[in-house]
């Protein structure tokens, strides 16, 4: 048998009186009522309590972003939390260049400082270091990350004719010009040195017979004869080609004595620094001179001659 509504709540009108003497318990509408009072209290407590954590929210938030410094405020917040934990960069300069490198003409011995440097994160192209000289002594110094890295040095010489040097880095290669080593413009101009780092697995020889047969240092173009074959300009041109550029630190420093308002400044003697043996001098029309940790490799060029270096 179904029941309509009226006849449910005639039943409750009935049976909804108290006894013994109570009072009537309250109608199906007012239960209905009480039950809608009590959802809506029951919302608004969960409403009061949602925007409560919001707000919480909003104020810790606002007391982080017054830690971020100005450019985080300013829009790089997403930047900021988007940034990886491990992204921290961790700088390395490579190889070190020396404070000083020592000068030996006969009598006369001294240091010459570093006065400029340029590094660079890749080998197998040429590079040009361009600087501005107070001395007719200044040298250069090349270290590289790999001893045996292979590097070629050229300057201008004393008729402009192009002079230097190759070898083997062996942790650094340098040497120094003179009076009669350097152009008649040397103190009036920026003056310039080119330095190409090759990986020491570079195809010197195979470029080298292509272009020359290796000749004529040595038919069998051994590695004494490679080396001297990078002092020409298209070996160099077809070695660079071949290779392209590859990761690979190394830097280039460019001594001097001090400049003339420098030295009377500092009242700089002329034979401070370490004595040399004179034997590591280089002919003075042989452009520059190779340094003792240059000449001490037994895979450099002899003493670097102009003559290796006219391609």
């Amino acid at each position: 048998m179904s029941y309509t509504e009226s006849d449910l709540r005639e039943l409750l009108n009935d049976h909804g009186h108290g006894r013994a003497g109570r009072e009537p318990s309250a109608h199906l509408d007012a239960i209905v009522r009480r039950g809608r009072r009590i959802r809506r209290i029951r919302r608004t407590r969960r409403a009061v309590t949602a925007g409560t954590a919001l707000a919480f929210a909003a104020v810790a938030a606002a007391g982080l972003t017054g830690l971020l410094p100005a450019g985080a405020q300013r829009g790089e917040r997403v930047a900021v939390a988007q940034r990886p934990v491990d992204s921290a960069r961790v700088v390395t300069l490579g190889p070190e260049l020396p404070e000083t490198i020592p000068v030996v003409l006969g009598a006369p011995k001294f240091d010459l400082g570093l006065i400029h440097s340029r590094r660079f994160e890749t080998v197998g192209a040429g590079q040009k270091v361009t600087f501005t000289p107070t001395s007719v002594y200044t040298g250069f110094s090349v270290v590289c990350d790999d001893p045996r890295a292979l590097v070629v040095y050229r300057q201008r010489g004393r008729s402009d004719e192009p002079t230097g040097g190759s070898g083997r880095c062996g942790g650094s290669i340098s040497g120094h010009n003179d009076k009669k080593s350097v152009p008649s413009d040397w103190l009036k101009r920026p003056q310039s040195l080119e330095v190409w780092v090759f990986p020491a697995d570079a195809p010197v020889r195979k470029v080298a017979e292509a272009v020359n047969g290796c000749r004529p240092r040595d038919e069998k173009c051994d590695e004494s004869a490679q080396i001297a074959a990078l002092a020409n300009p298209e070996v160099r041109r077809r070695l660079s080609a071949l290779v392209g550029e590859q990761p690979g630190r190394w830097a280039v420093g460019i001594y001097d004595r001090p400049a003339p308002t420098q030295a009377r400044t500092a009242s700089a003697s002329p034979t401070a620094g370490p004595s040399v043996a004179p034997t590591a001098s280089a002919s003075p029309t042989a452009g520059p001179s190779v340094a003792p940790t240059a000449s001490a490799s037994p895979a450099v060029a002899p003493t670097a001659s102009a003559s290796a270096s006219k391609p």
